[in-house]
């Protein structure tokens, strides 16, 4: 091998070793970037406070919680069924968690807990389906029990999971303050 053979060599192993140099970096700093966005950072680009949900209603009534990077859930209504609480919930996700991996519950400010009913359920899992075709899906979830009069209402999907969990996050949903119709007394026949 001549001399300018070996340094054509040394040229061509000093340019691959540069190469693979860059490449090592831009492939770590892509795995940063990854590793944020699953432990729930927010991104650079993104004007959001840490620890702060990020409403995708603004600042309407009924706005849910969730990140840019997590589900996004808002009650679209709640009607008071005679001893039923039925709310219409309308989730948008770019994450991949199971927002119905347990049965989401109704709570109370006195800590009482007011379940959601099977068949609701049920509906709400086929209808969530649309959020891997379309990203955003609709349901009606009826939950058992009348909360009382002007009480704060918080929707939670996934009550025993923690928030930060990437396969069944924990997601916390105040409910509009709306209350119950009144109940009219039913004349009694008198006899």
């Amino acid at each position: 091998m001549s001399k300018k053979e070996r340094i054509i060599l040394w040229v061509v192993v000093g340019l691959l070793g540069v190469w693979l140099l860059v490449l090592t970096l831009m492939v770590a700093g892509e795995l940063a970037a990854i590793n944020a966005v699953l432990a729930g950072e927010p991104a650079a680009s993104q004007s959001a406070v840490a620890g702060e949900p990020t409403p995708w209603w603004g600042g309407e009534a009924g706005a849910g919680q969730g990140s840019q990077s997590g589900p996004q859930v808002g009650i679209a209504g709640v009607r008071w069924l005679s001893d039923t609480l039925a709310m219409t919930v309308t989730v948008r996700s770019s994450g991949a968690g199971d927002l119905l991996y347990e049965p989401p519950v109704v709570v109370d400010e006195a800590g009482r807990v007011y379940p959601a009913d099977g068949e609701s359920l049920e509906a709400a899992r086929y209808a969530f389906l649309d959020l891997v075709t379309r990203g955003q899906a609709q349901a009606t979830l009826t939950f058992a029990g009348l909360p009382p009069e002007g009480a704060r209402l918080t929707l939670v999907f996934n009550p025993d999971q923690q928030p930060g969990d990437l396969l069944s996050p924990r997601l916390e949903v105040p409910v509009p303050i709306t209350a119950p119709p009144a109940v009219e007394a039913t004349p009694t026949p008198e006899g």
